[in-house]
This record gives C-alpha cells, sequence and structure tokens, in this order.
C-alpha cells in the first residue's frame, strides 16, 4: 500500500477531520520520514492543510471531493472483505436496488466482520423517498442465514446527525451503495 493511501486509511479509520502527526503516524504505520515527506506532498497539493501548536502539528482535510473518492475506494475494500455469509446476500440485494437512494449504510456486527449466529444484517437507508424494498430482502434473505433488518432515514436526518440508530451507523458503518454520497455528506460536517 503507498504511503498516501495509509494516510488517507489513517483518516477513514479515525472519523476525524483533524489529525495530529503522532495519530496518523500510529494509525498508518509509517516511518517519520515517509510519514512526513508524504504529508509535506498532500499539503503541497492542497489535499491537507497544515496546523502547528507549541506542541502539535495537526493535518486537517482541505480536499473533501478527494477524501471522498478515496473514503469510497476503501469502503469497496471492505465490502469485498465482509465474510461470504454476509457479502452473498448483501450482493443479492443490490442488484435491483432503486435508483432513487442516496446511499446505503451496513452497520453493527456484519460491518465489523462480528457477526454471530443469532446476528442480524442492519442497514440504514438512506433517501428522500420512501422505498419499499421488501423483494429486495426476500433475495437476500433466502441466501442468508442472517435477518435483514432496514432503517429508513432522509438526507436531511442523516445529516443532522441525531437518532440513535443514525449515530450508530456513522460511528460502526461503512457505505455499501453510492459510497461516494456518503462521504462528501459526512465530509461536509467535518
Amino acid at each position: 500500500m503507498k504511503p498516501e493511501d495509509k494516510i488517507y486509511k489513517a483518516y477513514f479509520e479515525s472519523k476525524k477531520n483533524t489529525i495530529y502527526f503522532n495519530e496518523i503516524k500510529e494509525l498508518s504505520k509509517l516511518s517519520d520520514s515517509s510519514l512526513t515527506n508524504t504529508l509535506r506532498k498532500l499539503v503541497k497539493n492542497n489535499i491537507l492543510t497544515q496546523e502547528k501548536t507549541k506542541s502539535n502539528t495537526f493535518y486537517k482535510v482541505n480536499n473533501k471531493k478527494i477524501f471522498a473518492i478515496k473514503f469510497s475506494e476503501i469502503a469497496m475494500q471492505k465490502f469485498n472483505g465482509l465474510n461470504l455469509g454476509v457479502k452473498t446476500p448483501l450482493r443479492n440485494f443490490l442488484k435491483n436496488i432503486p435508483k432513487e437512494i442516496y446511499t446505503l449504510v451496513l452497520f453493527g456486527s456484519a460491518s465489523k466482520k462480528e457477526e454471530q449466529n443469532r446476528s442480524d444484517i442492519d442497514l440504514l437507508l438512506i433517501s428522500d423517498k420512501k422505498l419499499n424494498l421488501i423483494k429486495n430482502k426476500k433475495e437476500a434473505e433466502i441466501t442468508s442465514k442472517h435477518s435483514i433488518s432496514i432503517f429508513q432515514t432522509t438526507i436531511k436526518q442523516f445529516t443532522k446527525n441525531k437518532d440513535d440508530v443514525i449515530i450508530q451507523a456513522r460511528k460502526t458503518g461503512f457505505p455499501i451503495y453510492k459510497e461516494q454520497n456518503f462521504y462528501e455528506a459526512v465530509l461536509d460536517e467535518y
């Protein structure tokens, strides 16, 4: 993995838009020199901004579009790394998904690859249009030992981030459909 990608992954995992040098180093597992050179390059290209205090140097997300794209790539990698018992039913669920969906987030134990036999697959559907996904759900559950729980919210409610389900989905989850929409909305709040 390239040093830049390790830094993007550090921001992805921290779910923060401003991280200090030592935290990036710890999350990225890069050496001081490699991290310094890569951060310098990202600052020069206006992808990050650098803020110095007496004791620390912070790096803040500047180019949200690039971060949204990079985070989307990481989310797709996470999806592909899911356990087969979760990934296969989700692929079936996504086959005939309505285009009106803004984004779809997998969260809970399945997103962390910690599902048990009695776990369900939690999905947060974000759309301003009320959608009926019973057919998709049945199609997915045919190939799954886990039931699928779908929670629906609007884009406005999602960006307000007040509901417990939304908070949990943002904390533990990642998007599995229209990933860039998810990260553009989340990064706008940083």
